[in-house]
C-alpha cells in the first residue's frame, strides 16, 4: 500500500478501494459512461510526488488518455463520479461538433475538472472556474495532460535571447531562449534566481535552467503571465487540441462578465503571439457584394461586448446542506454569461433535502429547460443523478404573449448595446438594412 494511502488512513480518510488481491477497484459510479473508460495506473505518480496511483480516463473518440493525478475525496458524499461522467457523456454525444469547432466552454465549480479536460481534449476553448482555494486540483490535472497553468513569458535578453544551461549552474548553451516565448515552470528555485522550464512557444532549447532576473540587477528576464498557448485546430484525422484556462471566480454576475472580457484579451494575445513566432501573415478575405447573400436570423455580437459562453457546464454544485442557497448566484451567473444561442448543462446528484427543486424553479424563470434522469436512485442511498439541459427561449416561444412565458434578457442587452455603439457595415449595395429588422439580429454572409 502506498505512503499516501497509509497517511489518508491515519487521518481517518479512506483511500481507493482494493479487492482481495490488492488491486485497485475502479469506482462503480464511472461505469454508466458510454464514451469514457476508466482504470488505475498504480505505477504512476500522483500530485504529491509519492507512490499514489493515477486514475486514467481513456477517450477513444479523441484518441487520448487523461491522467487524473488528483481525484475526488474518498469515502464522502462528494466522491461520486456520476455527475461529471453524465456531463461528459452528454457533450460528447450531442455537442461533439461544437467542441471540435473550438467554441467557448465555461465550467462553474470545476473541482478536479474532468468535464473541462474532456472538452479541451475534443478541441474546445475551455474556461474552468472555481473558488481560489479549490483550483489546485485542476491545475495539477491540467499540467499532467499538457495544459500547464504556471506559465512564464520571456521579456528580457533583447534580440539575442535569454541564456540557458542544461544543468543548474552549468555551461551556457549556444542556443538561447527567444524573447516573447512562453515556458512552463517545472522547478522553481526562487532563492537561487533559477527556474527549470519546458518551452511551449518561441525558439530555443526545449528544456533547461534560466535566470529570472539579470545578475546584479533588478530587470526581470522572465515574468509570470496569464497567457496560454492557443488551441490547435483539428485537421483530417488529427483531432487537434483545445485550450484550458483555470481561474478563480466567485459566483457574481458582473465579475463573470468581466472574466469573459479578460478571456477575450488572453485568447487574442495568444493568437497574436503564435502568429508572431510562426512568421505567417494571415491573408485578409476578399469579399465582393455580388458574391454574397444575406440570411436573416443570425444573432451578431455588438462591438465592445465580450464573447459569451457557447456551453456552460456545472456538475454537482447544488446542495443546500453543504452550499446553502448559493444556487441563486449560480443562476445569476448563468444568465450573465450564456450566449443567445448557447446551452447550459447541469448535473445534480440527489440527496435528502438538497433544495434542487427550488433551484429548478428559479432556473425556469428565464430559461427553457429539459430534465432527464441519468442514473436511477438506489432506494437505500437516494443517490440518483439528474441532468438538466437549458437554453434561452426560442423565437416561437417568445411570440406567445403570455404572462408566464420566459423572456430572453440577452435580447434587450444586445439591442441596447447595438443602438449605442454597433453599426453593421455591409459591402456594396447591401449597406441599407430593412428598418423592420430587430437591432439585435444581424445578417450572415454566405457564398452562393
Amino acid at each position: 500500500m502506498s505512503q499516501r494511502s497509509v497517511k489518508l488512513e491515519l487521518e481517518g480518510k479512506k483511500g481507493p478501494e482494493r479487492d482481495k488481491n490488492g488491486k485497485l477497484i475502479v469506482p462503480s459510479t464511472t461505469s454508466p459512461s458510454h464514451h469514457l473508460f476508466f482504470r488505475w495506473d498504480e505505477a504512476g505518480h500522483g500530485a504529491d510526488a509519492d507512490d499514489a496511483p493515477v486514475f486514467l480516463c481513456e477517450i477513444p473518440i479523441a484518441q487520448r488518455t487523461l491522467r487524473l493525478v488528483r481525484q475526488l475525496p474518498y469515502g464522502s458524499s462528494f466522491s461520486d463520479w456520476g455527475p461529471m461522467v453524465a456531463i461528459c457523456d452528454y457533450v460528447m454525444e450531442v455537442h461533439r461538433q461544437l467542441l471540435r469547432s473550438g467554441k467557448r466552454v465555461v465550467e462553474l465549480g470545476c473541482g478536479v475538472g474532468l468535464p473541462s479536460l474532456v472538452c479541451a481534449s475534443m478541441g474546445a476553448r475551455v474556461l474552468a472556474t472555481d473558488l481560489p482555494s479549490a483550483l489546485q486540483d485542476l491545475e495539477k490535472n491540467g499540467a499532467a495532460n499538457g495544459w500547464p497553468q504556471r506559465i512564464w513569458r520571456v521579456v528580457g535578453g533583447g534580440s539575442e535571447g535569454v541564456p540557458v544551461s542544461k544543468e543548474r549552474g552549468g555551461k551556457i548553451e549556444k542556443a538561447r531562449l527567444s524573447q516573447g516565448a512562453l515556458v512552463e515552470e517545472l522547478e522553481l528555485k526562487q532563492d537561487m534566481n533559477l527556474m527549470y522550464y519546458r518551452r511551449m512557444t518561441g525558439t530555443g532549447p526545449k528544456e533547461g535552467w534560466v535566470q529570472l532576473v539579470r545578475p546584479n540587477g533588478i530587470k526581470p528576464l522572465l515574468i509570470k503571465t496569464e497567457l496560454r498557448p492557443p488551441r490547435r485546430k483539428a485537421q483530417g484525422k488529427d483531432m487537434g487540441n483545445g485550450s484550458l484556462i483555470v481561474t478563480s471566480l466567485r459566483w457574481n454576475g458582473d465579475e463573470a462578465l468581466k472574466l469573459m472580457s479578460r478571456a477575450d484579451e488572453l485568447e487574442d494575445a495568444a493568437e497574436a503571439l503564435q502568429l508572431e513566432h510562426s512568421k505567417v501573415v494571415p491573408e485578409e478575405p476578399k469579399m465582393r457584394s455580388d458574391d454574397f447573400i444575406m440570411l436573416p436570423g443570425t444573432i451578431v455580437r455588438p462591438e465592445g461586448f465580450p464573447k459569451l459562453a457557447d456551453l456552460v457546464i456545472c456538475s454537482d454544485c447544488v446542495c443546500e446542506p453543504a452550499y446553502g442557497e448559493t444556487w441563486e448566484q449560480l443562476v445569476e451567473v448563468l444568465e450573465k454569461i450564456l450566449a443567445p444561442d448557447g446551452s447550459v448543462l447541469i448535473s445534480l446528484r440527489r440527496r435528502s433535502h438538497d433544495g434542487i427543486e427550488n433551484f429548478v424553479m428559479r432556473l425556469g424563470r428565464n430559461l427553457r429547460f429539459q430534465r432527464y434522469r441519468y442514473r436511477k436512485s438506489d432506494p437505500a442511498n437516494a443517490d440518483g443523478v439528474d441532468l438538466i439541459c437549458a437554453s434561452w427561449p426560442s423565437k416561437n416561444e417568445q411570440f406567445e404573449q403570455s404572462v408566464d412565458s420566459p423572456r430572453n434578457p440577452r435580447e434587450s442587452q444586445y439591442a441596447l448595446r447595438a443602438t449605442e455603439s454597433f453599426e453593421l457595415q455591409l459591402p456594396g449595395s447591401l449597406e441599407n438594412l430593412d428598418e423592420s429588422c430587430p437591432p439585435f439580429e444581424g445578417r450572415k454572409f454566405l457564398k452562393k
